[in-house]
């Protein structure tokens, strides 16, 4: 009869050469792939720098637009007018342009966040490919010893002539 428990098992120095070939090469991807995370970790750290010193560099015009305003209807009432018509025209103008100008940087800062979170997003997604694979490379080798343990165990029940 045959035992389907007694098949030929392969050389320990062979499996040991492939395991040391899979190790390896699941080596080299975590390698890369962490040189990845860390290098869009960075990136995404760059750009928040920039993000805030954008922010920063955008107060003082913000101060500058706040100062420039009209009064209140309360206090224009006891100060007197003393602005001609085209200098309050080219005040409103000014007012405007710079507006608008902070509207602009307003939504260059909110794409910057978004390039930001997306790059922050894809090293989340590197780092998570990496712990998967460490997972896996460490399942196989576990995987990998406990079959030459029991490939050991059943030629050493072979030798014994036990069951």
């Amino acid at each position: 009869m045959n035992d389907p428990l007694k098949t030929p098992t392969p050389d320990a120095g062979a499996i040991n050469e492939l395991v040391k070939t899979a190790v390896h090469s699941h080596r080299i991807k975590l390698r890369v792939l962490t040189a990845a995370a860390f290098v869009f970790g960075f990136v995404a750290v760059a750009a928040s720098i920039l993000i805030a010193s954008l922010c920063l560099h955008q107060w003082p015009w913000q101060s500058e637009i706040l100062k420039d305003l009209p009064y209140p209807k309360i206090m224009e009432q006891t100060k007197p007018n003393t602005e001609s018509a085209e200098d309050r025209l080219n005040r409103i103008e000014r007012i405007i342009h710079q507006e608008a100008f902070m509207t602009r940087m307003a939504s260059t800062e909110a794409a910057g966040v978004a390039l930001a979170v997306a790059v922050l997003g894809l090293g989340t997604l590197i780092l998570l490919t990496v712990v998967v694979l460490n997972r896996r490379i460490a399942l196989n080798q576990i995987n990998d010893s406990l079959v030459q343990i029991s490939n050991q165990l059943r030629e050493l029940q072979t030798v014994r002539g036990g069951p």
